[in-house]
């Protein structure tokens, strides 16, 4: 009997086990990759989120700045007290400058974090109350969120936005620099993200115009007369444009120009420019600068359609913080209404004739792109303080009076208007 036959395959179980082991250590090698891969597409996946978050916060912010008014969850509210942008800036009616109503110690003006349902829910306060954190109920991580800051620039008409997009839905946790040692840690598995951009003014109205009343064709009215009345130096006194020949029938009584002047001077017709600009946006280039096709895109301009008197529509459009208006075809106002004010004027644009028919006071700019006719046989007065402009011809009937005054053109041209990105002004803070 061999004495070594039940030692037979010890060298086998040695190197089984050493391939074993090899085995073992391969695992555990590609286990530690696949780890350290996972690792890595979790913080690509973070990341991503809060870029995105802060770029939807740049965005929101700027529509909202292009908005109505709002509550205090940034929703559009018709008993909201005020607009985004009147909420937390003043831009000066003369130069355009913009003041930030925001305390100087202030972070952030509102905050937004996205639900679990996937909707967002944010939080707009008065610019000196504080900002809460986002609460949301059954909150987990994965849930992004953002706020933002408004920044000030010494240029006027322009302000920049500021944005920080976070991973979590706990806002504090990307922007708190004074965490404890757990909360450090924790906060080293987030995403954030900072980008900022900045954006201009574009103004409402361009090219102001010089007179209370411009009509590219002839101007009537009955034996009442026009009460035109202009006395701003800047613009001359002027108190009528017309493309075609005066009227022979303006009573004097009714005409107040620049003191010491002679009122039938102010009186200017026929222009040659002005009746030649007939083709297509000719006219309306003059004064708004753009083709009308861009300018009724505007984004803070709301387009709306009247189906008869269009009184009521207008009324509730300017409560709610719209300042432009567009009306696609006629429009027709036939009640005793006050729309706008001295502070708060507006552009009130329609794409086909206009019809008004009462003792109304109105107040911004009226331009039709057809007819003009205002009809006021009440024996109350019917009064336009800013300017109208017609590209068809005006038609005057009653007690009509348009006052000229430069401080409202200046609000139209200077702090009126659409919000927009400056080309070139993105930036992405965390490089």
């Amino acid at each position: 009997m061999n004495p070594y036959r039940h030692e037979r395959g010890a060298a086998t179980l040695v190197v089984v086990m050493v391939m074993f082991l090899i085995m073992a250590m391969l695992a555990a090698y590609a286990n530690r990759n696949l780890v350290f891969e996972q690792r890595i597409a979790s913080n690509y996946v973070r990341s991503a989120a809060a870029h995105e978050a802060a770029e939807a916060g740049l965005e929101w912010g700027l529509a909202l700045l292009n908005g109505s008014k709002i509550d205090g969850a940034c929703q559009p509210s018709a008993s909201g007290t005020d607009t985004f942008r009147n909420r937390y800036m003043s831009i000066d009616g003369t130069t355009g400058a913009i003041a930030l109503l925001a305390p100087a110690s202030k972070t952030m003006i509102a905050n937004c974090a996205r639900a679990t349902s996937g909707t967002w829910q944010c939080q707009c306060p008065g610019a000196t109350e504080a900002v809460p954190g986002p609460q949301l109920a059954g909150a987990q991580e994965a849930q992004p969120s953002f706020n933002l800051q408004l920044e000030f620039i010494a240029r006027n008409g322009v302000v920049r936005l500021k944005a920080l997009g976070c991973s979590d839905s706990q806002l504090d946790t990307c922007t708190d620099r004074n965490l404890n040692q757990q909360a450090a840690a924790n906060a080293l598995l987030l995403g954030n993200s900072q980008m900022r951009v900045e954006a201009a003014l574009l103004s409402a109205l361009k090219m102001p115009p010089a007179a209370p009343l411009i009509s590219r064709l002839a101007l009537s009215t009955d034996v009442q007369g026009a009460g035109l009345h202009n006395s701003d130096p800047r613009s001359g006194g002027v108190l009528l444009i017309s493309g075609e020949n005066l009227p022979p029938d303006l009573p004097e009584d009714r005409l107040d120009s620049l003191p010491g002047s002679s009122a039938r001077q102010a009186l200017f017709g026929p222009d040659s420019v002005l009746k030649a600009a007939s083709e297509g946006d000719a006219m309306f280039r003059l004064f708004f600068g753009m083709p009308s096709a861009s300018y009724r895109m505007q984004p803070a301009m709301k387009r709306i359609t009247c189906n008869g008197d269009c009184a009521q529509t207008l009324l509730d459009a300017y409560a709610a913080g719209t300042r432009m208006l567009w009306v696609d075809g006629d429009l027709s106002i036939s009640s005793n209404i006050a729309l706008g004010s001295d502070a708060e004027p507006l552009v009130l644009v329609a794409a086909g004739a206009v019809t008004l028919d009462g003792p109304m006071r109105l107040h911004g700019l009226l331009y039709s792109r057809g007819d003009l006719t205002w009809h006021n046989g009440s024996g109350l007065p019917a009064l336009l303080k800013g300017a109208a402009i017609a590209e068809g011809r005006v038609k005057l009937a009653g007690r009509v009076d348009f006052w000229y005054l430069s401080s409202i053109m200046d609000r139209l041209n200077k702090a009126t208007g659409s919000f927009v990105r400056v080309p070139g002004s993105w930036s992405d803070m965390n490089k």
